[in-house]
């Protein structure tokens, strides 16, 4: 619980931080505010340092696990690579051996075919070929020919068997580089299992953890809270409209937008492929007899599946919300504007325009209790507005 305070403390201390004008007064004021913070965090930790501890040693043994596997994955990739590039290589070779032997086995023949040339019918007349010739000259001529060609022949033939000799020889050693890299993957992949089987262990702890009622009240609290917090963001958002950052031709496709959203309710694309999880609206907890206000959606989804734009506007914030994790909000003008959440990787910038149907990020699951998830949100004029009744309609 500590820790989800904390975080809360700190996204609420950015959030003033990014409002911030920049001149020293506020600057004072925002570094005061932020030692009332620290200490209130220092107060509340003293107090809720029992059912969170474990919890807290867990989430961050499972960061590690995450790091480990993405590590493990980048050796396994490599190991990959590396193996396809030696088979190509060795296949390669292999043509070269081929048509070596090939050309080698010709020249083989040839000469088998001389020597019985030679043997049948040459036995006593090369003397007379010699002696045929129309002077000296043309003699020796001829005899430095036959030398030469069958010398040739012979440095061919030699030649070809060395080359080949080579080329077997170097596929040995691909062979071998193979065998090796080979060995060195399934270690990996041996080694990437047992990270597996320990994450799974881990997430039953966290599981088990996690659903004790008390620590689970905490979370749907949190998740209270962070529904409110994200409210006053998009208020305070509205407010402020189009940051001066924008640079003029952002801000001119940003104004082209003005009445544009309104006219597609019923029409948007849905942000991810994936099944709906939670529904808009009020939600009871039959267990915990709580109730949870749902501002948006959610829809469970692989991890790193393209989240999609749903209209085209400004990425008017990016950030972390506890309950939420990492955070895009897109800002289509006329006070309309989407969120995107638990997102894993976001693949734009703030201040960039974002098309619609272009790709903003991936599906993760920080900040969920829930696994890999996209919760996605509409707002039109500081309210909160039912997602599925402005994306089209489509069997979940």
């Amino acid at each position: 619980m500590n820790r989800l305070l904390q975080l809360f403390f700190i996204n609420l201390f950015l959030i003033f931080f990014a409002y911030a004008p920049g001149n020293a007064p506020e600057k004072q004021n925002l570094q005061y505010q932020l030692r009332i913070i620290e200490k209130k965090i220092a107060e509340l930790e003293v107090k809720l340092r029992t059912n969170d501890k474990r919890l807290k040693t867990e989430l961050e043994s499972l960061d590690k696990i995450d790091r480990q596997l993405k590590l493990i994955d980048k050796k396994v990739d490599l190991y990959n690579r590396e193996i396809k590039r030696k088979r190509n290589r060795v296949i390669y070779l292999r043509s070269r051996i081929d048509s070596t032997q090939d050309s080698s086995h010709k020249l083989q023949d040839i000469f088998k075919q001389q020597m019985i040339f030679a043997y049948k019918y040459a036995q006593g007349r090369q003397l007379d070929w010699l002696l045929g010739s129309e002077n000296f000259n043309q003699a020796m001529r001829r005899y430095y020919y036959f030398r030469k060609v069958s010398h040739l022949e012979k440095s061919t033939l030699n030649k070809l068997r060395s080359l080949e000799n080579k080329l077997t020889e170097t596929e040995s050693k691909l062979n071998a580089e193979l065998n090796t890299i080979n060995k060195y993957l399934t270690e990996a992949k041996i080694s990437r299992q047992n990270i597996v089987e320990k994450k799974e262990q881990k997430n039953r702890i966290i599981q088990k953890i996690t659903s004790n009622k008390k620590l689970l009240s905490q979370a749907l609290n949190d998740k209270k809270k962070s529904y409110q917090r994200l409210s006053r963001l998009i208020k305070n958002l509205g407010k402020r409209g189009p940051s001066p950052a924008l640079t003029p031709k952002t801000k001119i496709e940003w104004e082209n937008l003005t009445g544009n959203f309104s006219k597609n309710k019923g029409k948007l694309n849905w942000p991810v492929n994936g099944k709906l999880l939670n529904r808009f609206g009020r939600h009871k907890n039959p267990r915990l007899k709580t109730v949870l206000n749902n501002t948006g959606i959610d829809i469970r989804s692989r991890r790193g599946t393209p989240v999609r734009c749903v209209f085209s506007g400004v990425v008017s914030l990016i950030t972390y919300l506890s309950g939420f994790g990492n955070t895009v909000i897109i800002d289509h003008n006329d006070r309309y504007y989407t969120v995107y959440s638990h997102l894993d990787e976001i693949l734009v910038n703030q201040g960039d325009f974002a098309e619609s149907g272009s790709t903003i990020g991936t599906v993760g699951e920080t900040g969920s209790l829930e696994g890999p998830k996209l919760h996605f949100e509409i707002y039109g004029n500081n309210k909160p507005l039912d997602p599925q009744k402005w994306l089209k309609k489509i069997r979940l």
